[in-house]
């Protein structure tokens, strides 16, 4: 059995992957926390989970934007829940470049709790950055059998971001401190979509730092196989799929989360002819970024693969467009929502 569950994380990332044989011997991973004001909603699922059962096998904190590490800093400070990890995988500053760095920036929290509380750091990788080496796709396995091969970051993603870390430090910091944004509420009237205009808007993309520094893996259980592309770029990725599927070999997956919330500029065409996947999630509210781009969703319609099915953890006004039966029926996609809007969505494999 696998279950992945998007979590209410605002404009951000927080699953909660559980796998395993048995109910009640279940193994977890946790990938991201969402911004600092949706950790009421991690809090609260991560209560739901018997005290005894909170030990996870992985936590991933993909990169150092704040709709993503927000509620990881929170969790990390709440001593309330008794929650232990196996391994964190996080790449700190100490993991950009092989220059010797002395000491922990100041500010930089996670790195600092790590620290602190002696926990599992990159254990799985001898403390070494988490990333994709060459062209070796040895997978890491866990506990419990899940394997994962690494699609993001590289090493020279990484060293690019070691020059501006301690600016976007500061970015992050000054981030932490907003409010939490409420999403737009959903329209009355869905408007008006054309999948063929919106498949022609050119694909831009994505030059951010922290996100070509992503952590993205494919997560394997069972014969069943997801990719969990974070922020990841589109380029980084097909790089990746590409050396670990030479000749133009199709991916495989039964799931793809993807990259930066359905954002324009992390997945195209090329990127989809790649893969063969029949269903994808969208995690985000809307809120800032207005994310997923229309033009996004209409190419994962038109190029992802027959009556694909796509799950949003928020019906926002940037996603309600999407749930018309007629557009579903002309276009041979099913769009899925949560059935309660103060919980996420869980899809099980």
């Amino acid at each position: 059995m696998i279950r992945v569950e998007l979590l209410l994380a605002a404009q951000g990332d927080a699953i909660l992957i559980e796998y395993g044989k048995k109910k009640n011997s279940l193994h977890r991973v946790l990938i991201d926390g969402g911004i600092k004001g949706s950790y009421v909603h991690l809090k609260k699922r991560l209560m739901q989970i018997p005290k005894e059962q909170r030990v996870f096998d992985l936590l991933v904190i993909t990169h150092i934007d704040a709709d993503h590490i927000g509620g990881i800093i929170e969790l990390l400070k709440d001593e309330s829940l008794e929650i232990t990890f196996k391994d964190i995988w996080f790449n700190g500053f100490k993991h950009l470049s092989s220059k010797k760095v002395r000491g922990v920036l100041q500010g930089e929290l996670v790195s600092k709790y790590l620290m602190q509380k002696k926990l599992p750091w990159n254990k799985l990788f001898k403390g070494k950055a988490v990333r994709v080496r060459g062209r070796r796709f040895k997978p890491v396995v866990l506990d419990g059998g899940m394997e994962i091969i690494l699609l993001s970051p590289t090493k020279k993603a990484l060293e690019k971001l070691f020059p501006f870390w301690e600016k976007e430090i500061q970015k992050l910091q000054e981030k932490l401190q907003k409010p939490l944004v409420l999403a737009p509420k959903p329209p009355l009237k869905s408007k008006k979509i054309d999948i063929q205009k919106l498949i022609q808007i050119p694909y831009e993309k994505d030059d951010s730092l922290t996100n070509q520094s992503s952590i993205a893996f494919l997560a394997s259980y069972e014969g069943k196989t997801m990719l969990f592309g974070g922020d990841a770029t589109q380029e980084i990725l097909l790089e990746s799929i590409k050396k670990y599927r030479p000749k133009c070999q199709a991916l495989y997956l039964d799931l793809f989360k993807v990259p930066h919330h359905g954002s324009c500029n992390n997945i195209s065409k090329k990127l989809l002819d790649r893969i063969k996947c029949g269903r994808y999630l969208i995690s985000t509210n809307g809120a800032i970024y207005n994310h997923p781009d229309a033009s996004a969703i209409a190419k994962i319609i038109k190029y992802g693969g027959y009556k694909s099915d796509i799950y949003f953890n928020y019906k926002t006004a940037q996603t309600a467009i999407w749930a018309k039966k007629s557009l579903q029926k002309k276009y041979s996609y099913r769009a899925h929502y949560p059935k309660n809007e103060d919980e996420g969505i869980v899809i099980t494999l």
